[in-house]
């Protein structure tokens, strides 16, 4: 009769019985979780040192996927009716007191700083910066970027429009970088984005963005006012601006 597979005595009676070290357990139970906290974006591969370092993976001719349709669906819902998920960063409540890290998160960020190659923090701290930002920041400060882009990939989802990470991703300002320049860098002010509604948002905000995401929108779909056409709204497992999925 089968049950479940209890890890921890299982990696203990590995370690006893010498059939691998502590050191190479922990390397693999690392490199595991960086797998699966940024694997769908980025392929992993051995370097000098036993370090891991990361090549993104290129997505093409996704324009017209439901998932980037969607992406694109929300951002506009969020834009009018405020954020679908989370409160954008410092617009909500802040006196909160300390915030435990959560236990996923905790994993992440020590696997990550076990495990990384200088390349491959870079690449998880790069996204977002413009030309040349890089070199201003410290390791110590492209550490933190590098761990908190991964953990919004291992979440999986916008945290302000609730669309899931799935396709071409780039690094999206919260904040536009040319309106608030003094956050064009920080950390909390970019997040993964769809790469479909980072274009189409560039530095515009309400109903310049809303425009915009709504043209991205039509130029895929086709004018939605031709006769015969299928409406938006009756496309299917679509989200609908202020209703969701209904």
């Amino acid at each position: 009769m089968g049950g479940f597979l209890d890890e921890a005595a299982a990696h203990k009676a590995l370690i006893a019985e010498g059939i691998l070290s502590k050191k190479a357990l922990d390397e693999f139970r690392d490199f595991s979780t960086i797998e699966d906290a940024v694997g769908d974006q980025y392929e992993l591969h051995e370097v000098r040192g036993g370090k891991v370092g990361l090549t993104p993976i290129q997505f093409h001719g996704e324009s017209n996927d439901t998932a980037s349709l969607n992406a694109r669906l929300m951002a506009i819902d969020a834009e009018l009716n405020g954020p679908i998920v989370n409160q954008r960063p410092g617009m909500g409540e802040m006196e909160q007191g300390p915030i435990q890290e959560p236990a996923g998160n905790k994993r992440v960020r020590r696997a990550a700083e076990r495990i990384l190659s200088p390349g491959a923090v870079s690449q998880l701290a790069a996204p977002g910066l413009r030309a040349g930002a890089m070199k201003n920041i410290e390791p110590s400060e492209r550490m933190v970027r590098a761990i908190n882009y991964a953990i919004n990939l291992d979440n999986g989802y916008d945290p302000i429009t609730g669309a899931r990470y799935i396709g071409g991703l780039d690094g999206g300002h919260v904040f536009p970088h040319q309106k608030y320049p003094g956050l064009s860098t920080a950390s909390f002010n970019i997040q993964p984005e769809d790469k479909y509604v980072n274009r189409a948002k560039g530095n515009r905000e309400g109903a310049e963005l809303i425009k915009s995401l709504t043209n991205s929108l039509t130029k895929k779909l086709g004018p939605l006012r031709k006769r015969g056409e299928v409406p938006l709204s009756a496309l299917p497992n679509l989200w609908n601006v202020g209703r969701g999925f209904d």
